[in-house]
């Protein structure tokens, strides 16, 4: 069934059927606000099945994933978090500072344009007839909303990977991989003999790392440009940025800086 399903590039409803559950983020919340509420995607046991079989049959790899720690085996939030402190430590060490920004992407997953996607697949020599069902399945999808004991009717998604998907964790991180590319060819930022280190990325969350205010503002700068060609954008109400002083306080010329700008649309 699953080499028929490759060979027409169709797939059948069930296939592309799912339900939505929505689960509350904070209980003591405002429940009657949507932006409260995380929605997780049910799929039947059979598809997931199929796409142990598809992940085989993408397969992309850049020196840039190096730098991308989510959904990745033997990488961790804990790694991630390490390679962020050896590199603060090596720059405050020697009387640095390190500006840093955590970033955070509004609705990630939700925004990611398909047929871009498909197009980068492409790029990477993806098989034509895998990238020709994933255009079935992602526009042919509809799901349900479960809401205690009644069900919505059915509704057509045309953005967005999956939820709860196998393949999303793949699919998304090669979306955002110009992403980091840009960030990362630029040469500026922390760069620790000759690796430059000025950004890092879980996922969707990412941190740039700068030893200086104005590189660092360049780097949200080139941020903003570079997710906007992908439809992402920048959340500024989460976005954070955090200072590390240098160690000698001889070598510290202030504490107080300018506020960072970053624009959401």
């Amino acid at each position: 069934m699953f080499s028929w399903f490759l060979k027409f590039g169709v797939l059948s409803a069930k296939f592309t059927q799912s339900i939505i559950v929505p689960l509350v983020k904070v209980k003591c919340g405002d429940l009657s606000d949507v932006e409260n509420y995380r929605a997780i995607m049910i799929s039947n046991a059979i598809t997931k099945v199929f796409e142990f079989v598809l992940f085989d049959k993408l397969t992309s790899s850049s020196y840039v994933d190096e730098y991308q720690f989510g959904f990745k085996a033997r990488h961790s939030t804990g790694l991630c978090t390490n390679v962020l402190k050896r590199t603060t430590d090596y720059y405050t060490e020697r009387g640095s500072y390190v500006f840093c920004s955590f970033v955070d992407f509004s609705k990630a997953f939700d925004r990611v344009n398909c047929w871009k996607l498909f197009n980068k697949l492409l790029d990477d020599n993806v098989a034509y007839d895998v990238v020709k069902l994933f255009s079935f399945w992602y526009s042919n999808q509809s799901v349900s909303v479960r809401w205690q004991n009644m069900q919505s009717e059915s509704f057509g998604i045309q953005n967005g990977t999956r939820q709860g998907s196998i393949l999303s964790p793949f699919l998304f991180m090669r979306y955002i991989r110009e992403v980091l590319s840009d960030i990362i060819n630029s040469n500026i930022g922390c760069n620790i003999g000759g690796y430059m280190v000025n950004i890092l990325a879980y996922a969707d969350d990412l941190v740039l790392l700068a030893p200086s205010w104005r590189a660092l503002q360049q780097l949200l700068d080139k941020l903003q440009v570079t997710a906007s060609d992908i439809d992402m954008c920048c959340n500024s109400k989460k976005t954070v940025y955090m200072i590390f002083i240098p160690k000698c306080r001889s070598k510290t010329v202030a504490y107080q800086f300018p506020n960072f700008t970053i624009i959401s649309p």
